[in-house]
């Protein structure tokens, strides 16, 4: 599988016997490759959790070997949100939200960031696909259990913030099969291999196939 090293942003937390979760991250690929690298480690990756659970009946990697694991990847464009406590995301005209409800999403490239900080692995509460609105809109919609209400600065959609995309986010737990203690790390691809980090740090990595 061939790989593009730079796609979101890395992750390091330290995976214990008891189980811990990274903080969430946007899905930019499809695949997040994991290497343990002081003690094997059971682990889960949930796009509909806030605190992933884990358990020893979860995938196992071996330490010292890497695995890619494969995760559903959604994303809208976004052209306009309301500052509401329960916001609501508009997407282009024609286009349909491609996301669930349920599901956890993240902002990226709002033209204040505040929006972006807010709509952080925001949990989906409503989505409404229907291609026409009686208030005169003919985009689709999704309404998020975010509050973008303090937020002073409304929300604006021009060439110069065309991207203001939304992904579908999610977490990753992992449990130390107890022969130490492991520092992972989660990594967009930045670094160029799992072996620039030390031997007690599991390597987390999204990457996606060419």
């Amino acid at each position: 599988m061939a790989h593009r090293p730079v796609v979101g942003t890395g992750i390091s937390f330290t995976a214990v016997a008891a189980g811990t979760a990274t903080t969430s991250f946007a899905i930019k690929s499809p695949y997040l490759r994991i290497t343990p690298r002081a003690a094997g480690v059971h682990v889960s990756v949930s796009q509909t959790d806030v605190t992933p659970s884990i358990g020893e009946g979860d995938y196992y990697i071996p330490s010292g070997t890497s695995e890619t694991l494969s995760m559903s990847r959604y994303s809208q464009r976004i052209i306009a949100i309301t500052q509401a406590d329960g916001c609501v995301l508009t997407c282009p005209e024609g286009q349909q939200m491609p996301f669930n409800v349920g599901n956890y999403v993240t902002l990226i490239g709002a033209n204040d960031v505040n929006y972006d900080n807010k709509i952080t692995h925001a949990l989906v509460t409503a989505v409404d696909n229907n291609s026409s609105q009686y208030d005169g809109t003919f985009q689709t919609k999704l309404t998020l259990d975010a509050d973008t209400s303090g937020i002073t600065t409304a929300f604006s959609f021009t060439e110069a913030n065309g991207d203001v995309t939304l992904y579908s986010s999610a977490r990753c737990a992992a449990k130390s099969d107890g022969a130490g203690d492991n520092e992972p790390a989660a990594s967009d691809g930045n670094e160029a291999s799992p072996a620039t980090h030390s031997s007690t740090t599991p390597y987390f990595c999204l990457q996606p196939t060419m």
